[in-house]
């Protein structure tokens, strides 16, 4: 089953009502909270796990058409945190109803293991283009794979700096490094998202621009 037919067979049980958040929102998967899958509508979410002294440690990035937290269908893990990094519509999943359809029907049973393989040669591959290479390379990456239609959501510098894995102050040195080169720019429509130059970001990241289209 490809990942397209899953994602259809999976998005018809979504709860009818979507959240509408803002940027730097927090929900699910808190100890209290091991109700719901979620589904990214729109925008871009991060979840993560904090450790004791409050750093925030990134386990995967999420963008449109991604689910968040499939794998609390057979295990729980309460410690990790989904939080938004741009404005955000998320459709909720129930677990129950998502299992109770799981047992009833054969083919949602085969979207969600397409779904969970999906997620994991994601998962992979994020790993390796946000924490591998220089921290250029690394952010430029990012904000291509972040875009759409030529244009990303910029994270706040701490959140970027956790994602590829470098420092806030090498995080905003890098933006401004990308501004000035003309390799981003703000949108005049939309002030608090950026248009890219899909060459330049290209070039910094060291992809020819065919294979790095959102």
């Amino acid at each position: 089953m490809n990942k397209q037919d899953a994602f259809e067979l999976l998005e018809k049980l979504a709860e009818p009502a979507a959240l509408n958040l803002p940027a730097d929102a927090s929900i699910g998967h808190h100890a209290e909270d091991q109700t719901y899958i979620y589904l990214l509508a729109s925008g871009l979410a991060l979840r993560c796990k904090y450790t004791e002294d409050g750093e925030r440690q990134v386990c995967r990035v999420y963008r449109p058409g991604d689910f968040i937290g499939l794998e609390m269908l057979a295990v729980s893990d309460p410690s990790l945190v989904i939080e938004t990094i741009a404005p955000s519509i998320i459709k909720r999943l129930p677990i129950q109803r998502v299992q109770a359809a799981q047992q009833k029907d054969r083919h949602i049973q085969a979207a969600v293991m397409s779904l969970l393989a999906t997620e994991v040669m994601d998962a992979q591959q994020l790993k390796i283009s946000f924490g591998t290479g220089s921290a250029m390379r690394r952010i430029c990456r990012f904000l291509l794979w972040a875009s759409h239609k030529d244009q990303v959501a910029l994270p706040n510098r701490e959140k970027l700096g956790n994602i590829i894995a470098t420092t806030t102050e090498t995080a905003s040195r890098m933006i401004a490094n990308l501004k000035r080169e003309g390799a981003i720019s703000k949108s005049p429509a939309l002030p608090t998202v950026m248009q890219i130059n899909r060459d330049k970001l290209c070039k910094g990241a060291g992809e020819a621009p065919q294979q790095s289209a959102a």
